[in-house]
Protein backbone atom coordinates (compact mmCIF):
# COMPACT_ATOMS: atom_id res chain seq x y z
CA UNK A 1 0.00 0.00 0.00
CA UNK A 2 1.10 3.82 -0.77
CA UNK A 3 0.72 6.23 1.56
CA UNK A 4 0.68 9.52 0.72
CA UNK A 5 1.63 12.70 2.87
CA UNK A 6 0.19 15.91 2.69
CA UNK A 7 2.13 18.75 3.11
CA UNK A 8 1.52 21.03 6.73
CA UNK A 9 0.08 24.12 5.99
CA UNK A 10 2.18 27.03 4.89
CA UNK A 11 1.31 29.33 7.55
CA UNK A 12 2.10 33.22 7.46
CA UNK A 13 4.89 33.02 10.16
CA UNK A 14 6.55 30.52 7.03
CA UNK A 15 6.46 32.63 4.41
CA UNK A 16 8.04 35.60 6.44
CA UNK A 17 10.59 33.57 7.39
CA UNK A 18 11.24 32.37 3.82
CA UNK A 19 11.51 35.93 3.17
CA UNK A 20 13.54 36.76 5.43
CA UNK A 21 16.26 34.06 4.55
CA UNK A 22 15.94 35.07 1.09
CA UNK A 23 16.66 38.56 1.85
CA UNK A 24 19.68 37.45 3.66
CA UNK A 25 21.40 35.85 0.54
CA UNK A 26 23.52 38.68 -0.74
CA UNK A 27 23.12 39.51 -4.48
CA UNK A 28 22.72 38.32 -7.13
CA UNK A 29 20.94 35.44 -5.27
CA UNK A 30 21.67 33.23 -7.92
CA UNK A 31 21.25 29.94 -5.85
CA UNK A 32 17.76 31.17 -3.75
CA UNK A 33 16.43 32.65 -7.58
CA UNK A 34 17.09 29.54 -9.19
CA UNK A 35 15.35 27.12 -6.30
CA UNK A 36 12.43 29.71 -5.95
CA UNK A 37 12.17 29.53 -9.72
CA UNK A 38 12.12 25.47 -9.56
CA UNK A 39 9.24 25.20 -6.90
CA UNK A 40 6.98 28.44 -8.74
CA UNK A 41 7.42 25.80 -12.13
CA UNK A 42 7.08 22.94 -10.26
CA UNK A 43 4.42 20.35 -10.53
CA UNK A 44 3.38 20.09 -7.41
CA UNK A 45 0.71 22.24 -6.69
CA UNK A 46 1.41 22.74 -2.81
CA UNK A 47 5.62 23.92 -3.68
CA UNK A 48 3.87 26.74 -6.47
CA UNK A 49 1.93 28.19 -3.81
CA UNK A 50 4.46 28.54 -1.02
CA UNK A 51 7.09 29.32 -4.17
CA UNK A 52 4.35 32.02 -5.22
CA UNK A 53 3.71 33.28 -1.86
CA UNK A 54 7.14 33.90 -1.73
CA UNK A 55 7.81 35.52 -4.47
CA UNK A 56 4.98 38.00 -3.64
CA UNK A 57 6.23 38.79 -0.15
CA UNK A 58 10.09 39.13 -1.61
CA UNK A 59 8.47 41.63 -4.44
CA UNK A 60 6.61 43.46 -2.10
CA UNK A 61 9.50 44.33 -0.05
CA UNK A 62 12.08 44.83 -2.65
CA UNK A 63 10.09 45.94 -5.95
CA UNK A 64 11.32 44.63 -9.02
CA UNK A 65 13.96 42.28 -7.35
CA UNK A 66 12.10 39.67 -9.80
CA UNK A 67 12.43 41.84 -12.27
CA UNK A 68 13.69 39.56 -15.03
CA UNK A 69 10.78 37.07 -14.36
CA UNK A 70 7.83 39.00 -14.85
CA UNK A 71 7.30 37.14 -18.45
CA UNK A 72 7.68 33.93 -16.30
CA UNK A 73 4.97 35.33 -13.61
CA UNK A 74 2.56 36.12 -16.52
CA UNK A 75 3.01 33.40 -18.72
CA UNK A 76 2.42 30.81 -15.45
CA UNK A 77 -0.74 33.10 -14.60
CA UNK A 78 -1.89 32.19 -17.80
CA UNK A 79 -1.47 28.72 -17.48
CA UNK A 80 -2.65 27.99 -13.83
CA UNK A 81 -5.66 26.09 -12.98
CA UNK A 82 -8.54 28.04 -11.39
CA UNK A 83 -8.16 25.19 -8.73
CA UNK A 84 -4.56 26.68 -7.82
CA UNK A 85 -6.72 30.26 -7.01
CA UNK A 86 -4.17 31.25 -3.98
CA UNK A 87 -1.30 30.66 -6.36
CA UNK A 88 -3.30 32.87 -8.95
CA UNK A 89 -3.33 35.54 -6.27
CA UNK A 90 0.45 35.42 -5.72
CA UNK A 91 1.43 35.07 -9.08
CA UNK A 92 -0.57 38.02 -10.11
CA UNK A 93 1.19 40.07 -8.06
CA UNK A 94 4.28 39.08 -7.95
CA UNK A 95 3.56 39.57 -11.92
CA UNK A 96 2.58 42.82 -11.28
CA UNK A 97 5.15 44.14 -8.67
CA UNK A 98 7.94 43.42 -11.49
CA UNK A 99 6.32 44.41 -14.58
CA UNK A 100 8.43 46.79 -15.94
CA UNK A 101 7.97 47.16 -19.15
CA UNK A 102 4.49 48.74 -20.85
CA UNK A 103 4.13 45.58 -23.14
CA UNK A 104 4.54 43.45 -19.39
CA UNK A 105 1.59 45.63 -17.58
CA UNK A 106 -1.06 45.65 -20.65
CA UNK A 107 -0.40 41.68 -21.10
CA UNK A 108 -0.80 41.50 -17.56
CA UNK A 109 -3.78 43.70 -17.28
CA UNK A 110 -5.77 41.41 -19.65
CA UNK A 111 -5.19 38.20 -17.34
CA UNK A 112 -6.08 40.47 -14.33
CA UNK A 113 -9.20 41.45 -15.19
CA UNK A 114 -11.36 38.92 -15.06
CA UNK A 115 -9.93 37.66 -11.68
CA UNK A 116 -11.47 40.57 -10.45
CA UNK A 117 -14.61 39.40 -10.68
CA UNK A 118 -13.84 35.77 -9.90
CA UNK A 119 -16.01 33.62 -7.32
CA UNK A 120 -13.27 33.88 -4.52
CA UNK A 121 -12.92 36.86 -2.35
CA UNK A 122 -9.23 36.15 -1.55
CA UNK A 123 -8.62 36.09 -5.74
CA UNK A 124 -10.96 38.72 -6.24
CA UNK A 125 -8.59 41.16 -3.68
CA UNK A 126 -5.48 40.27 -4.93
CA UNK A 127 -6.50 40.86 -8.35
CA UNK A 128 -7.72 44.37 -7.37
CA UNK A 129 -4.39 45.25 -5.41
CA UNK A 130 -2.47 44.01 -8.86
CA UNK A 131 -4.23 45.85 -11.01
CA UNK A 132 -3.61 48.97 -8.62
CA UNK A 133 -0.45 48.24 -8.88
CA UNK A 134 -0.25 48.18 -12.70
CA UNK A 135 -2.07 51.64 -12.88
CA UNK A 136 0.41 53.24 -10.54
CA UNK A 137 2.90 52.33 -12.65
CA UNK A 138 1.31 52.75 -16.18
CA UNK A 139 -0.48 55.63 -17.27
CA UNK A 140 -2.78 54.22 -19.50
CA UNK A 141 -3.89 51.86 -17.26
CA UNK A 142 -4.56 54.49 -14.68
CA UNK A 143 -8.01 56.08 -14.82
CA UNK A 144 -9.01 52.14 -15.69
CA UNK A 145 -7.49 51.46 -12.01
CA UNK A 146 -9.06 54.62 -10.17
CA UNK A 147 -12.39 53.90 -11.23
CA UNK A 148 -12.12 50.27 -10.29
CA UNK A 149 -10.93 51.28 -6.39
CA UNK A 150 -13.55 54.15 -6.54
CA UNK A 151 -16.32 51.31 -7.04
CA UNK A 152 -15.11 48.66 -4.51
CA UNK A 153 -14.49 51.09 -1.91
CA UNK A 154 -18.45 50.81 -1.58
CA UNK A 155 -18.35 47.06 -1.44
CA UNK A 156 -20.21 45.40 0.80
CA UNK A 157 -17.32 43.04 1.15
CA UNK A 158 -15.69 44.73 3.92
CA UNK A 159 -12.34 42.70 2.15
CA UNK A 160 -12.63 44.38 -0.94
CA UNK A 161 -13.23 47.81 0.65
CA UNK A 162 -10.29 47.52 2.60
CA UNK A 163 -7.98 47.19 0.01
CA UNK A 164 -9.65 49.26 -2.32
CA UNK A 165 -9.07 52.41 0.14
CA UNK A 166 -5.28 50.68 0.63
CA UNK A 167 -4.59 50.79 -2.83
CA UNK A 168 -6.48 54.12 -3.59
CA UNK A 169 -3.53 55.89 -1.89
CA UNK A 170 -0.65 53.62 -3.77
CA UNK A 171 -2.19 54.83 -6.61
CA UNK A 172 -2.82 58.55 -5.13
CA UNK A 173 1.28 58.53 -4.38
CA UNK A 174 1.83 57.34 -7.79
CA UNK A 175 -0.01 60.43 -9.36
CA UNK A 176 1.75 62.56 -6.93
CA UNK A 177 4.70 61.33 -7.97
CA UNK A 178 4.42 61.66 -11.37
CA UNK A 179 3.61 65.53 -11.15
CA UNK A 180 0.79 67.41 -13.10
CA UNK A 181 0.11 65.71 -16.67
CA UNK A 182 0.77 68.74 -18.94
CA UNK A 183 -0.24 67.82 -22.79
CA UNK A 184 2.51 67.98 -25.24
CA UNK A 185 3.05 70.81 -27.05
CA UNK A 186 4.10 71.45 -30.51
CA UNK A 187 7.81 72.74 -31.20
CA UNK A 188 7.94 75.98 -32.77
CA UNK A 189 10.74 75.82 -35.57
CA UNK A 190 13.89 78.33 -34.69
CA UNK A 191 13.17 81.73 -36.29
CA UNK A 192 16.16 82.09 -38.76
Amino acid sequence: MKCTVEPRSWRDADGQAAMREFLLCPPPRRAVLRDLMAELLSPNSFSRRCAADLARRVSAHEPGVLRKFAGVFIDLLAELPANEWQTRGYVALAAALNASTHAERMNLAVLVRPLIEDERIAVRAMALEAFAILGAADPELRDEATLLLESYRRDPIPAMRCRARRMSLVLLGSEVKAGPQTPNRSRRAPKG
